[in-house]
């Protein structure tokens, strides 16, 4: 008797554990299941409540004070087409903004040429002018040369002797009246009664430079 209650107390273990083992892999199944609906945007056991409500509007009485929504299914391929759309119009407004900031891009390049080009011209300009300048200094700088070692000829010589040489020169009123400014007033009044002697047109054309400038 005692063999036959521990038979039935194996077997009834065993039929649990069998039991208790189908369970852990349906439900582990169901798990798996879910999982990988959801990959798809479906969400299992989402719709409990919908489906209660489905059952109890069956049962008299209580079924007209339940309110209850049929379950809407969304088939994969419009969902997916969705999601589709969705990510398009993403990749739309990022190509959009990507073209924008290409024209910007090309935009400011196109300007930074043109300035480029005219930072070229505006220096090639400069240049020049720093050339002209640079030659007009030299051709500045050698003729006071020249007027002062003029001067200093005059200075170390007769005055008279010079006058006289410089009324039958070439040179110019502009220049002889440069020279005789530079000189004290003592020798150039010497120098201008010399050139009047031998050439009183010349010395009228000294003084009446000398008095214009003065002007």
């Amino acid at each position: 008797m005692a063999g036959k209650k521990k038979g039935i107390r194996i077997f009834i273990a065993f039929v649990v554990f069998l039991l208790i083992a189908f369970l852990s892999l349906l439900i582990g199944y169901l798990y798996f299941e879910t999982n990988r609906l959801s990959l798809y945007g479906i969400r299992p056991f989402s719709d409990v409540k919908s489906y209660a409500a489905s059952i109890m509007k069956k049962v008299p009485l209580l079924g007209n004070k339940i309110t209850y929504k049929p379950l809407n299914v969304v088939p994969y391929q419009q969902l997916l087409e969705e999601k589709l759309t969705s990510f398009q119009a993403i990749l739309n407004t990022q190509a959009a903004s990507l073209n924008a900031q290409k024209i910007k891009l090309e935009n400011l390049e196109r300007n930074l040429k043109t300035l480029q080009i005219t930072l070229v011209a505006s220096e090639s300009k400069f240049k020049a002018k720093v050339k002209e300048f640079n030659k007009k200094r030299e051709v500045q700088q050698s003729y006071e040369h020249r007027i002062q070692t003029l001067n200093q000829w005059i200075v170390n010589s007769d005055p008279t002797k010079i006058g006289q040489i410089l009324a039958n020169s070439k040179l110019s009123v502009s220049v002889l009246v440069d020279v005789l400014t530079k000189l004290s007033p003592k020798i150039a009044g010497t120098v201008l009664q010399s050139i009047d002697q031998v050439n009183p047109t010349l010395a009228s054309s000294v003084i009446n430079t000398l008095a214009g400038v003065r002007k």
